[in-house]
């Protein structure tokens, strides 16, 4: 029985790295003196990264026990919090770097060959040049945990970008309740099954009384043309009331309502269906956010409708728009533009994709911050923790006039693996308190960048909510910083810190980190950009 070598090895390694600054280098030299009197395989240093963490686990929970049995012993917990220091270290280390370290000590080969050219060559062969990468050198990434993400190199990334992974890479609650479910039993939707039930109860929980009826489909481009279509259906109206560089997915019916997409097309640009009206933004308008900003767009949106009255089916917007630079709705305007839709017949809809799921902090949808109730909503993206997963939640009302149409029927939209992951993200935001974290991380990391404000005026405008901020740099003369946006993505990239670029001038650099993002992580993100700026300017 060889286990015992490599297990003894993880049992006396994890207490010989705690309290060190730099736990691989203290355990290389343990490992460099134990290879000499055990010799160990590669595959056993393989592994070791993870027995360690299996240690790591034991100990903290054996803590948590003897607490129980003794409360008022020290030596039961004299080692708890140097461990669970040791533990939220470890889970920052990319596994790849751990095994060549220990390889490295105990003399083998430990080299890696760099795969991202070859990586390349197959996605040009094999995919087409629409489907872009981010970063100027793009990254082959091999794993991930929470909020990091690890390449082939043994770097460690810190995702602040990734708003898909809501409750954290591959957290192993979710991924558990997929694994079960898998196992058990995976269907289409025209069967009974607890599991759609226990999940749409738990969903609907979240809204307002008046939103009663969930429709599951697979992404929030799936939900964005159920919900127009739902919308034009009800109202026996075709046209779309819709925001300057808003995005609504990637269908056909979601890429003409979304100014973002089709003014950049080749051909006639904007669809017949859609009646544009400028973004209600505070930045750059000259008027504060008191409700006067948010009353002089809403009377420019209900001028662009007056040719239109009866015949608008919908209005539908973000309220934080993602695409458009993570630009919140001035004050009040979605008040007013509800009512105008309303009041000539039409529906209103709120997309959620992007900042839905307890993101924004003080509010679980992103409707609640403007005091609006709309009768359509669109889920997508975090939904399902990257798990394929949407929904449409619309009121009784719509519902059952949709009932008279054509059958809906989605062959996978609300399956029991989906559904199963869908109630396992919900019950960690629960558990977690992932949205009190969104809120309380989110305000430390916007107090921190509007501080770097006073420093670096290039950081024109500060903005978002929770864990959902835009930065949008811009010169003295009030002009658009895009290549210095880039190039601030890029280097922070090259310090392992991960944001993105959007807006219509690509200047607003992008903040949507996954929500294990802690305090930690917000001060590195701070310091690199100082350190960034510092050099730059």
């Amino acid at each position: 029985v060889y286990s015992w070598i490599i297990n003894e090895l993880a049992i006396g390694i994890t207490y010989a790295m705690m309290n060190k600054e730099d736990p691989l280098m203290a355990a290389s030299e343990v490992i460099k003196g134990y290879h000499k009197k055990y010799p160990l395989q590669e595959v056993d240093l393989e592994v070791l990264f993870y027995l360690i963490g299996a240690r790591l686990c034991t100990s903290v929970c054996n803590s948590a026990y003897g607490k129980k049995i003794k409360p008022d012993s020290d030596y039961v917990t004299i080692s708890e919090n140097a461990a669970w220091d040791l533990l939220r270290k470890w889970i920052s280390i990319n596994p790849v770097k751990a095994a060549t370290t220990f390889k490295d000590a105990a003399g083998y080969d430990s080299s890696a060959p760099n795969q991202a050219n070859e990586l390349l060559k197959k996605r040009d062969r094999y995919l087409s040049k629409s489907l872009s990468l981010s970063y100027s050198q793009p990254i082959h990434m091999q794993r991930a945990t929470f909020q990091y993400m690890f390449d082939n190199q043994g770097n460690t990334f810190l995702d602040a970008y990734n708003n898909i992974m809501l409750v954290g890479h591959c957290h192993p609650k979710v991924v558990a309740a997929g694994q079960r479910q898998l196992a058990r039993l995976n269907t289409n939707t025209r069967y009974l099954y607890d599991i759609i039930y226990t999940y749409a109860e738990k969903l609907l929980y979240k809204f307002p009384e008046s939103l009663t009826k969930v429709f599951f489909v697979n992404s929030g481009s799936e939900a964005s043309d159920l919900a127009l279509r739902m919308a034009r259906f009800h109202t026996s109206r075709n046209r779309m009331l819709v925001l300057e560089e808003g995005y609504h997915g990637n269908t056909t019916a979601g890429i003409e309502a979304s100014h973002y997409k089709y003014s950049k097309l080749p051909y006639s640009g904007k669809f017949l269906s859609a009646i544009e009206v400028p973004i209600p933004k505070v930045f750059g308008s000259g008027l504060p956010d008191d409700g006067s900003c948010g009353a002089y767009y809403a009377a420019k949106a209900r001028k662009a409708m007056e040719p239109h009255l009866n015949n608008i089916a919908a209005f539908i917007a973000e309220p934080v728009m993602g695409c458009a630079g993570q630009v919140p709705l001035a004050r009040n305007y979605l008040k007013e533009v509800y009512q105008a839709v309303r009041e000539q017949g039409g529906v209103c809809i709120s997309d959620e994709v992007q900042v839905g799921f307890g993101r924004l902090g003080d509010h679980f949808w992103g409707f609640q911050y403007h005091q609006v109730v709309p009768d359509i909503v669109v889920l997508g993206k975090p939904m399902g923790n990257g798990h394929p997963l949407g929904a449409v939640v619309v009121t009784e009302e719509i519902a059952a006039s949709f009932e008279e149409g054509p059958e809906f029927f989605s062959s996978f939209g609300g399956n029991p693996v989906s559904c199963a992951i869908g109630n396992a993200v919900l019950e960690v935001m629960e558990e977690e308190e992932l949205q009190m974290k969104a809120k309380t991380v989110g305000n430390h990391l916007k107090t921190g960048l509007l501080s770097l404000r006073e420093k670096y005026p290039i950081l024109a405008d500060i903005r978002g909510y929770g864990m959902f901020l835009g930065i949008e740099l811009v010169d003295e003369a009030g002009y658009p910083l895009t290549e210095f946006a880039s190039a601030i993505k890029n280097e922070l990239r090259n310090r392992f810190i991960l944001v993105g670029t959007d807006g219509p001038a690509e200047n607003v650099i992008k903040i949507k980190p996954p929500l294990p993002f802690n305090r930690e992580n917000a001060n590195s993100f701070l310091y690199e950009l100082d350190r960034i700026l510092s050099a730059s300017l």
